[in-house]
């Protein structure tokens, strides 16, 4: 060109004044492709209780996630519900004999503590040690622990190989060995610190890392996460995570409008949230069932419901197929209602033709006052009301209508009930609106007492404070866990991670626990499990009501991004995440963000 074409265009600031023919503008081809560093912003509407998710305050869905990347554990679940063990961890694990049952762990020896300190053997045995039960007054143990189940069934753990080696002797066998050791917490930190530190957030000098991020910094509104630098597997992509606490799924769509986060992962959500996210063209999103159902526990102890009979009748007025419409059924119409006590929808072994109740079915709660209720199973309740069985059942009672249509026993005294609701399980909150207005339509007076979480409305119930719960239950993929629902094996509820809030005693079911727990082949323990379910649907000990939906949200510009199995799972797929950037279609490096 030129010299003074180019000053013409200069002083004009174009170049059309300049001769000759028109340049055929050309462009390079860009494509998206997944870069290292950068940071991802996490939405979710709960914020960490703790520092130890192994203990009762700290076993939280919000510490899950923000932890389940930073401490480290023997065995992961993949989507599919089979576990695994972690491969950066344990270099094998396996059971090497069975009379009695005994585990070998061949631990990573490039596994460290994010202070250097290695993870070994004394780690694990330091967790068996405070998460199994013991006599009051003996040595070992802890007060505060999520579960004690399968620790107290360990005689013995001995190290060897300079404590890269671990040998587990089981005093009876555990089916589930698989789930113990996770969220494993540096001992050499908790001897000094305690078992259940007082903490009420998680906390960098106590969950030191031994996995692919460490804590970085922790404020009331966000927890930040960055590369633990002495990872020793492949680094993730992604250099920070910062994970904001919502105070409901509202704000985490206006915090996906104003992308001021990359992905939302809501613990419930109503129909404003999906509409929103889904009408984001530059966000996509996951529709499932999850893990977790949503039950009707009834006190098998207080006054009210202590009566199997009266129980039973009151399930008979609940139309559940209505209420899981209302409720559930616009986010997803699969979702169906529950016939299971033990599994949520999605599970393989939710039955999908439960078996009809035993012909010699009888109920077996203590009660010998009250006369035996009519056996029941998944196959005959009906998933909507039946008014003739509900009569029936309460009339056996010893209830009756009165002039105004109420149920009243023989002194007139009307049929109450006070129902606990988990205000913190927004699907709970939802339910108990409609789940009280069904039974006031059929003449049982209901009063309803909201508690913040799961552990206070079963206290509630537990304390004859309520005679009826909603309760939200975490089926995961270790079936053993399912007894500190509806046993008194594992202890006092809220204590060691028992659960049986309803106050049920049944011989025959903490039998029948007790030896699925043996069973290590699960198809043998199968069967055990649905004559379970099926005693628990005679004694009505609580009504299954649905599975609750569950929704994830991100951005198109992040990479990676899955919906996790079982829970807090978001993080399994955390490795795999990457920011988009752009570059043309022949670059051949990997791109850079700033870190």
């Amino acid at each position: 060109m030129a010299i003074g074409c180019v000053l013409a265009a200069t002083l004009s600031g174009s170049l059309a004044a300049c001769a000759g023919p028109a340049a055929t503008p050309t462009t390079t081809p860009i494509t998206e492709v997944p870069g290292v560093g950068g940071t991802v912003a996490v939405g979710i509407d709960q914020a960490p209780t703790g520092c130890n998710p192994n203990t009762a305050t700290g076993n939280t869905y919000a510490d899950d996630l923000v932890l389940s990347s930073v401490l480290p554990s023997a065995f992961t679940v993949d989507g599919q519900g089979q576990s695994g063990y972690d491969q950066a961890l344990i270099v094998q694990a396996e059971v090497q004999s069975t009379s009695p049952e005994t585990v070998v762990y061949t631990l990573n020896p490039k596994a460290v503590w994010s202070d250097g300190t290695p993870i070994t053997a004394t780690d694990f045995i330091y967790a068996w040690q405070h998460q199994r039960s013991v006599p009051l007054g003996s040595s070992g143990g802890d007060a505060d622990v999520a579960s004690t189940a399968g620790y107290d069934d360990i005689s013995t753990m001995t190290p060897s190989n300079r404590g890269r080696t671990l040998t587990v002797v089981f005093s009876t066998p555990y089916a589930d060995w698989q789930r113990l050791f996770s969220d494993l917490l540096p001992a050499h930190v908790l001897e000094h610190a305690g078992w259940s530190p007082p903490c009420s957030s998680v906390d960098p000098s106590v969950d030191l890392s031994g996995g692919p991020y460490e804590i970085a910094s922790v404020t009331k509104s966000a927890v930040t996460l960055v590369r633990n630098p002495r990872w020793w597997e492949q680094p993730p992509k992604v250099a920070r995570i910062v994970v904001r606490f919502a105070s409901g799924p509202q704000q985490l769509a206006h915090w996906m409008y104003e992308r001021e986060i990359d992905v939302a992962a809501p613990s419930s959500f109503d129909a404003p949230f999906l509409q929103e996210v889904t009408s984001m063209p530059f966000v996509k999103s996951a529709l499932d069932v999850s893990d977790t159902f949503l039950e009707l526990e009834f006190s098998t102890t207080g006054t009210a419901t202590a009566d199997p009979l009266v129980r039973q009748g009151i399930a008979y007025l609940i139309d559940r197929q209505d209420l899981s419409d209302k409720v559930a059924g616009w986010a997803d119409v699969a979702i169906a209602p529950s016939v299971s006590h033990l599994y949520s929808q999605e599970q393989n072994a939710y039955p999908n033709s439960p078996a009809p109740v035993p012909a010699n079915a009888t109920t077996t709660t203590t009660s010998t006052t009250q006369p035996a209720s009519t056996a029941v199973s998944a196959a005959t309740f009906p998933t909507g009301a039946d008014l003739d069985l509900a009569t029936r059942d309460l009339v056996a009672a010893g209830y009756s209508h009165n002039g105004n249509g109420q149920w009243v026993d023989f002194t007139g005294r009307p049929l109450a009930l006070r129902l606990a609701v988990d205000e913190g399980d927004g699907w709970a909150a939802q339910a108990a609106e409609f789940l009280a207005d069904q039974l006031r339509s059929q003449g049982v007076t209901v009063s309803t007492l909201a508690e913040p979480d799961a552990a206070g409305t079963g206290t509630a119930l537990s304390e004859d404070r309520a005679d009826v719960a909603l309760l939200p239950l975490a089926a995961g993929p270790y079936p053993t866990e399912t007894s500190a629902w509806y046993s008194p094996l594992l202890d006092l509820p809220g204590s060691t991670g028992a659960e049986d809030w309803s106050g049920y005693a049944s011989v025959k079911v903490d039998n029948l626990f007790a030896l699925a727990a043996t069973q290590l082949d699960p198809v043998t323990a199968q069967p055990i499990y649905n004559q379970i379910d099926q005693q628990l649907w005679t004694d009505m000990v609580a009504l299954p009501l649905f599975a609750e939906p569950v929704v994830l949200a991100w951005s198109a510009s992040v990479a990676g991004v899955t919906p996790g199995p079982y829970g807090a799972g978001l993080f399994s797929s955390v490795l795999t995440w990457a920011r988009l950037v752009s570059e043309p279609a022949n670059y051949a490096g990997t791109p850079r963000l700033p870190s």
